[in-house]
């Protein structure tokens, strides 16, 4: 009996972990960063850099969409930095007196890719048969700006309507399902494209995306604040540039 008492306490220890938010397995004394998923691959190398150039530790790196990390964060994660694809997320923590010194790092565009190499049109992007990968635009600032694209082309409620818009939890996972035939084309940042490293993409003509972050208030430590720095400063351009993102300068 005990025995089998045991397994199943296992069972459902396991089971608590994989539904239960990233936050939760993160130790109090570690130094975490709330990354937005367009910047993740990018973060993860500069803060690969912060390491080399002796500036710090390195801080582990939380990503999802900019909406759902910023909730985390209200409920009391233990992220001592948070980085946004957006300001609207970074404001409302600002608003909510739990960030400090807020300010916008880099911009991006946002694109549409798909996997084939042929050119993709604006001509494509209509095609009756196409199926288009979105992240969530509730939570997912990149998912937000591709909803708005596709209304003003006046196909979002058709697409809807024949479920050919697929939508994602955040830009990582709509680029999976444009990878794996989970749809034909995919909307999110230009990081995530370059990432990919396949296939082909065109920039979409909206406005690029302000990435932006701030330090959490009473989370943040003496390393985060170092790293905060550093990858606002121009030792951190070119990683920015070779990730798709234009530094604000």
């Amino acid at each position: 009996m005990l025995s089998r008492l045991s397994k199943g306490l296992a069972v459902m220890v396991v089971i608590v972990s994989f539904l239960s938010p990233s936050f939760v397995l993160a130790a109090p004394t570690d130094d975490v960063v709330a990354v937005a998923a367009s910047m993740h691959e990018c973060i993860n190398e500069l803060a690969t850099q912060f390491e080399n150039h002796g500036l710090g530790t390195p801080p582990k790196i939380v990503s999802g969409a900019s909406g759902k990390l910023a909730s985390q964060i209200i409920a009391g994660a233990p992220f001592g930095l948070f980085l946004s694809a957006s300001p609207e997320w970074t404001k409302k923590l600002e608003s909510e007196e739990l960030l400090y010194e807020v300010s916008p790092m880099a911009t991006s565009p946002v694109v549409a890719w798909w996997l084939k190499e042929e050119t993709i049109t604006l001509e494509t992007i209509e095609r009756k048969d196409v199926r288009i990968a979105i992240a969530d635009p509730e939570a997912a600032p990149f998912g937000k700006a591709a909803a708005e694209y596709l209304k003003t082309m006046g196909i979002y409620d058709e697409l809807l309507k024949e479920n050919r818009l697929v939508i994602m939890g955040n830009v990582e996972q709509a680029a999976l399902a444009a990878k794996t035939g989970g749809a034909d084309i995919g909307m999110f940042s230009l990081s995530v494209a370059k990432k990919l490293n396949e296939g082909s993409y065109v920039i979409l003509p909206v406005d690029p995306l302000e990435n932006s972050g701030g330090l959490v208030k009473g989370k943040a430590t003496k390393n985060i604040e170092a790293f905060w720095h550093y990858i606002r400063s121009e030792a951190s351009y070119d990683i920015w540039i070779k990730w798709g993102f234009e530094p604000v300068r």
